[in-house]
């Protein structure tokens, strides 16, 4: 234990003098933390005059029950047992070093409590004297121990009695015959008492004569070998057992006759260890005998082989932490070969794998194996999906065992002929922020594999893995004989370190950047000359913090509004804070001050202030801002006051058809155009939605009917998609200090509404146009393939007898049917019908959109429903809905023909145009499947009557 305790601390004083400088506010340094806890060690930090318990690693929280922040929060006296008072002498005498090893009894977050051994040491952190204690729960070993101690004890005892028991008989044997029923009760009652106190014991004890032949048991050995006593004594070791395990006895006692002294000696068998206490015994007839009593020890060895393997792998990093490898790679190897040890294994690997490619790398290979494996062509890389019953421990994500590999396994895919046979095998992920970086197989155990190897093979190689990252990180910076520069490289805030006097000693990376000089300019100037320090309203002081931590002996906070002027006059505004350095003897010898630049944070602060007061789409002022401005505005000085409010047409159209995003469009389009034309004074705003507001001061009724007007014909030049810009706009004037402004608003308000419905009709009849005017214009052969086929549904629909009212519903459907196809952007439009799955299901979306398109005017809402279904089939496989038969409109199954002989009747670069009669041929084919098979054939006989008709191109 102390040897463990010993590693532990020698690896807190190698990382924590580095680390400690980094250690920020919170707690242990990312460094230290992540190495302590990865191991099982329980390991606490605590304040020696207070009892505050500073760091707890994650074995700690483990094995409390509390969380680490939980831990970081309490005082060592809620786990002691101890009286406070006798819990501060404690912590004295190891802040002293007068005693470092403490016993004693600690409560678990259950209440239940825990004997544990505590090794604590002085040890300099944050510039101050703290207790780094290293804690081992010793319950099942005390038990252990107090349970050997009652067995010796028993041995002593017994030896005594048998001693005085012979003393008893001889005098009893002097003693004349009228003694004699009473002595023979006597020695009855004795014999009883003897056997009585045996019998209590769970060793297994005996007495064996000159010929090593039973003269005494106990229950215990009787029940080992399930007989009586009677039936044992007389016998000897070969009589009652298997020879192999009555060799191994044997031989013991024939040394204790040989030698005449005890002998303790351990003997394993089935599994099982025992320990065997063996002493030559004098007999009543002159002979020496063999007395002994037998511990089972099995669990005992194991917790001691388990305590020998957390012993040894500390080692192992103690190694790793401080020997110098020439390279990782010489790293990982000495670790792998270490781990074969601390496993018992015969052969080892580790694998990197790389969680993007699924793919296994070979790092290192024991010597062993490669001695071994007569493969002619090895592998050096393996992907996942390749690999057998060793990739289950990535697919799994956790360690795996198989201690008997010659079993039949439906995951084995075997191994080639001349690779190194395995008889067991043993498999640990090594995870590093949830990522599996490495995989580590270890195998042929002379026994089988367990969960504690398992454990410290993880523990072992996290561990490893941690120092090889530490390791690289040290190389890339180039930074490895300087711990200081180290711990300041690695930290993303400005720290500067002074001498008493103020002379700067230490300028890290980040605070030469941010004051402009280089660690060697800085070096040796006062703090002063360097670190500008002033507030940012001119004229206002600020505190020097390095100042009032050498003045004050304390950490300092720097002020708000703290700005740093750098040399090339470039500021920023600085937070954190001023810590004194002190020395072995507490006294301050500098100060350390970290700081950053918080200049994004400000400035996120003023977004924020920026935000409440405007609209984050537009940029223009919001409605709390508008009202605002609207009561102090409200005045003689302003008069005349007028009022716009304008709101923006066709929102929800674009919305509905080309989405939020061209929505927005729209509102930024109408937002930019009302700046543009808005005078310094005025105030325009986004009133919500669709609406915008504008006041302007000092503005007559004409001029802002004549804004008005040029807002509305300003924005009308303007598109987003095919929806050109309309603004419906309603304005009123206050023009007398009596006029409510409120009413004024309102009144707007309503004109506004009032304009937007006179004009919606308009609108909605405009924007029909300018979509189906834009499709056309952007795919001449969309606006071709429209026209043919209404006129090809025209040309069925009165082979089909249709009614005038159901043909022109028909001819329009026709004519509309790819309305939808506004919304895909232009390479899908104007592709040739070759489409690889993304582009088929972006092409699907347009028979949706061209039923929301015909559904918000009130004119096509009638055969939006038909141009929604034209793309479904009669057997149920078609879109949106895949609705089959007659479920499908007559008008969209009538249209489907249309347009599909209209495409194989027309050539595009990747499809040859078909005759009319080979597209009828087509169309037979599919009818029942694709197509009605009635409505087909009539189409058929229509355009059979006249093949060489120009069907396609509407004459």
């Amino acid at each position: 234990m102390k040897k463990l305790a010993a590693i532990a601390f020698a690896l807190f004083l190698i990382i924590a003098a580095p680390l400690s400088a980094s250690a920020d506010s919170d707690g242990f340094g990312s460094g230290l933390s992540s190495l302590f806890d990865a191991h099982g060690a329980v390991i606490l930090l605590i304040d020696p005059q207070t009892g505050e318990i500073l760091y707890a690693n994650e074995a700690a929280a483990g094995f409390y029950g509390y969380s680490k922040l939980q831990l970081e929060s309490m005082n060592i006296s809620q786990i002691n047992t101890l009286t406070p008072d006798e819990t501060a002498l404690e912590m004295q005498a190891a802040l002293e070093e007068n005693r470092n090893y403490f016993v004693f009894k600690h409560r678990l977050a259950t209440g239940e409590l825990r004997t544990v051994e505590v090794y604590s040491y002085p040890a300099e952190y944050e510039g101050r004297r703290v207790l780094f204690s290293v804690i081992h729960d010793v319950t099942q070993q005390t038990i252990l121990e107090d349970r050997e101690s009652a067995a010796v004890a028993v041995g002593i005892v017994s030896g005594s009695m048998v001693i005085f028991i012979l003393l008893v008989l001889i005098g009893l044997l002097l003693k004349n015959s009228k003694d004699l029923k009473t002595s023979k009760l006597e020695q009855q009652n004795a014999n009883l008492q003897r056997k009585t106190f045996f019998d209590a014991d769970e060793s297994l004890i005996y007495l064996k004569d000159e010929s090593l032949q039973y003269v005494f048991v106990n229950k215990a050995f009787e029940n080992f070998f399930h007989l009586k006593a009677e039936q044992i004594v007389g016998l000897d070791d070969f009589a009652l057992s298997e020879d192999a395990f009555a060799g191994k006895r044997r031989q013991t006692d024939l040394a204790v006759l040989e030698k005449k002294k005890r002998i303790v000696d351990h003997v394993e068998w089935n599994g099982r260890v025992y320990r065997t206490t063996k002493f030559p015994v004098g007999l009543l007839s002159g002979a020496t005998g063999v007395g002994a009593y037998i511990k089972d020890v099995t669990e005992e060895r194991s917790q001691a082989k388990k305590l020998e393997q957390v012993l040894f792998r500390y080692k192992i990093l103690t190694d790793v932490l401080t020997s110098n490898f020439k390279d990782t790679q010489q790293q990982l190897d000495y670790v792998l070969h270490e781990a074969l040890k601390l496993t018992e294994s015969k052969y080892g690997y580790i694998y990197l794998y790389d969680e993007q490619k699924r793919e296994f790398t070979l790092n290192s290979w024991t010597r062993g194996v490669m001695d071994d494996c007569d493969v002619i062509e090895k592998q050096t890389k393996y992907q996942l999906d390749k690999t057998g019953i060793w990739g289950e421990v990535v697919r799994q994500r956790k360690p795996l065992i198989v201690n008997d590999f010659e079993a039949p396994h439906p995951l084995k895919k075997g191994y080639p002929k001349g690779h190194v046979a395995l008889k067991n095998f043993m498999s640990v992920p090594i995870l590093i922020d949830g990522k599996i970086v490495a995989v580590v197989g270890l195998g042929n155990k002379e026994g089988d594999y367990t969960s504690h190897d398992i454990y410290e093979t993880t523990m072992l190689m996290s561990g490893t893995w941690n120092a090889a990252e530490r390791r690289t990180v040290q190389e890339e910076l180039q930074f490895e004989r300087n711990k200081y520069l180290q711990t300041l490289v690695s930290i993303g805030d400005g720290v500067m370190v002074v001498d008493k006097q103020g002379r700067i000693e230490i300028l890290n990376a980040v605070a030469q950047a941010l004051t402009g000089y280089t660690q060697n300019e800085a070096q040796g100037r006062h703090y002063k000359e360097v670190f500008l320090l002033s507030h940012e309203q001119e004229g206002k002081h600020i505190n020097d913090p390095i100042e009032d931590a050498l003045a004050f002996d304390e950490i300092q906070e720097l002020e708000n509004h703290a700005v740093l002027t750098s040399k090339s006059g470039k500021k920023y505004h600085l937070e954190d804070s001023a810590a004194p350095i002190k020395n072995d003897m507490g006294e301050t010898v500098g100060v350390v001050l970290v700081f950053r630049d918080i200049s994004d944070k400000k400035e996120q602060r003023e977004r924020i202030e920026y935000l409440s007061y405007h609209d984050s789409l537009t940029g223009l002022r919001n409605r709390r801002y508008f009202e605002e401005e609207l009561a102090r505005l409200d005045s003689q000085v302003n008069l005349p006051l007028s009022i716009i409010m304008a709101d923006v047409n066709a929102l929800k159209l674009t919305n509905d058809i080309f989405g939020h995003a061209s929505g927005d469009k729209l509102l930024e389009t109408a937002s930019g155009v009302i700046r543009s034309l808005c005078r310094k004074d005025d105030i325009a705003a986004r009133w919500g939605g669709d609406e915008f507001v504008l006041l302007l001061p000092k503005t007559g009724e004409e001029r802002a009917r004549k804004f008005a007007e040029a807002l509305k014909h300003e924005f009308s030049k303007k598109h987003v998609k095919a929806i050109r810009g309309s603004l419906s706009i309603g304005c009123e004037t206050k023009s007398t200090a009596k006029d409510d402004i409120m009413l004024v608003l309102r009144i707007a308000e309503e004109k506004m509404y009032k304009a937007k419905t006179l004009e919606r009709d308009g609108v909605r009849n405009k924007a029909m146009e300018a979509i189906i005017t834009t499709l056309h214009q952007d795919s001449q052969r969309e606006k071709d393939h429209s026209l043919a086929v209404s006129h090809l549904c025209g040309e069925l629909g009165k082979a089909m007898k249709l009614q005038k009212p159901d043909l022109r519903k028909l001819k329009d459907a026709a004519y509309l049917h790819d309305i939808g196809k506004i919304v895909l952007d232009h390479h899908i439009l104007n592709k040739n019908y070759r489409f690889d799955d993304e582009e088929f299901n972006e092409m699907q979306k347009h028979a949706t959109a061209g039923y929301r398109i015909l559904h918000s005017f009130d004119k096509t809402m009638d055969i939006a429903e038909i141009v929604l279904y034209h793309h479904e089939r009669w057997d149920g496989k078609g879109y949106p809905k895949g609705i089959k038969g007659e479920e499908i409109p007559r008008l969209a199954r009538m249209i489907s023909l249309a347009e599909s002989y209209d495409r194989m009747t027309n050539s595009s670069q990747n499809t040859k145009k078909m005759t009319a009669r080979q597209a009828l041929d087509e169309i037979r084919k599919n009818a029942g499947t694709q197509f009605d098979p009635e409505i087909a054939q009539i189409f058929a006989r229509l355009i059979e009557k006249n093949p060489d008709g120009n069907h396609a191109d509407g004459s």
